[in-house]
């Protein structure tokens, strides 16, 4: 666990600029991402709690992004997925590739009806991620997002079994 928190600490974790869109602040030292890390291990004793840490092929044990299920709504038979990736790792086609294999572990494995993801309007190349996954887009609900000094729209992706 301590190679996985100093990894994600410098790759996303504790980069501002990593961090523009997702719901929660730059950890401010290597301890505050343990401690996370820690919470995350703890939950896996929830049935509906799914997370992945995201690696290199070459680099299996070095972390640079997480893939997880954010919510899940079992009488719908649906969940909604959240990601982030480190930014040194953008435009390889890394999280397109992770988001489908959750995707079709989310509906073949797991046996979801539909899988839901969003995104900040601001941040339109992670919608791009969406499509290049195979979801399409469902909907948005204006100015849903007001966090870290701006408003934005609230964009819907989804894919249906």
């Amino acid at each position: 666990m301590e190679g996985d928190a100093q990894a994600m600490f410098e790759n996303w974790a504790s980069r501002l600029d990593n961090l523009t869109y997702v719901t929660w602040n730059p950890h401010l030292n290597v301890e505050q991402t343990r401690n996370s890390i820690g919470n995350w291990v703890a939950s896996y004793d929830n049935p509906n709690y799914y997370k992945w840490a995201i690696s290199l092929k070459e680099n299996p044990y070095y972390v640079i992004g997480d893939i997880s299920l954010v919510s899940v709504d079992e009488e719908k038979s649906s969940c909604e997925i959240g990601y982030i990736l480190g930014m040194d790792y953008w435009g390889r086609g890394l999280m397109t590739e992770a988001l489908k294999a959750v995707l079709s572990y989310c509906l073949d494995e797991i046996g979801f009806k539909e899988v839901d993801a969003c995104y900040a309007s601001l941040n339109p190349v992670s919608g791009r991620v969406m499509e290049k996954a195979g979801m399409t887009f469902w909907k948005t609900i204006p100015n849903a997002v007001e966090r870290k000094g701006y408003i934005a729209d609230k964009i819907y992706y989804q894919i249906k079994k």
